[in-house]
């Protein structure tokens, strides 16, 4: 008897508590682990982890990681043939972003619906590549060792919600940026002269349609340079709230 008494006693102390987390229950998440959907298709595994801070604000942390793939062919400039070896393309990228959502609908759960952030990007790529030089009777292989280095920060608009209490999924549908870029190569050929020439004809001729400045290549086997360019940022992420 006294047992039973005991229970009941514990019961109607505990009641409070549990009908308050029973409230905060569907509130109570506060981070998300997504990864980039989107991402996988160019051979880059992407991690996002969010932490909300309150209704409106989030702050989230992005991890990216190359392991390899393709350079298109359209990347060719003029009479070099570009192609580039599966597993000589590496690198990492990693993305700081801070987001606002707007609420604009009362949809029960922290952080969903239409959003908008500021978001920064650096990256850092290596790789091997074959530049093909027509030299007026054959195709001549200039053996490159490249690097890539990304600064950069951007505008992201997107569209977040839940699914089954505890699944999240994240459309970043919009996400221009500007990015400061520079673009190391060490060429082992005898056709140098020829070569670079060709290659800063080829790229000015790129940077004058996106409307950028020209650049200038110094005339050896190592070289550099240094551009600004626009990207466009979207991802897919799906992952979980805890």
């Amino acid at each position: 008897m006294k047992t039973k008494v005991r229970i009941c006693l514990y019961a109607i102390l505990l009641m409070p508590f549990l009908a308050s987390a029973q409230v905060k229950a569907p509130n109570a998440f506060k981070n998300s682990a997504k990864i980039n959907l989107a991402a996988m298709v160019l051979n880059n595994v992407s991690f996002l982890y969010e932490r909300n801070l309150n209704e409106h604000w989030s702050l989230q942390a992005g991890a990216g990681y190359r392991w390899g793939g393709d350079i298109p062919k359209v990347f060719g400039l003029g009479d070099l043939v570009v192609t580039g070896y599966s597993q000589g393309i590496i690198g990492f990228s990693i993305t700081p972003e801070v987001r606002y959502y707007f609420n604009l609908c009362d949809c029960g759960k922290p952080n969903t619906g239409l959003y908008a952030g500021l978001y920064g990007r650096f990256t850092r790529l290596y790789g091997n590549m074959d530049l093909h030089y027509w030299s007026e009777s054959e195709y001549v292989d200039v053996a490159t060792f490249g690097s890539l280095r990304e600064l950069g920060g951007g505008l992201q608009i997107g569209y977040q919600f839940v699914i089954k209490e505890r699944f999240v999924v994240d459309l970043m549908f919009a996400g221009p940026r500007l990015s400061s870029n520079k673009i190391n190569f060490s060429l082992e050929s005898d056709y140098l002269d020829e070569v670079l020439p060709l290659i800063e004809e080829k790229i000015n001729e790129k940077l004058e349609w996106f409307g950028m400045d020209p650049i200038s290549i110094d005339p050896s086997a190592d070289m550099e340079v240094k551009f600004r360019f626009q990207y466009f940022r979207y991802a897919i992420g799906f992952g979980i709230l805890f």
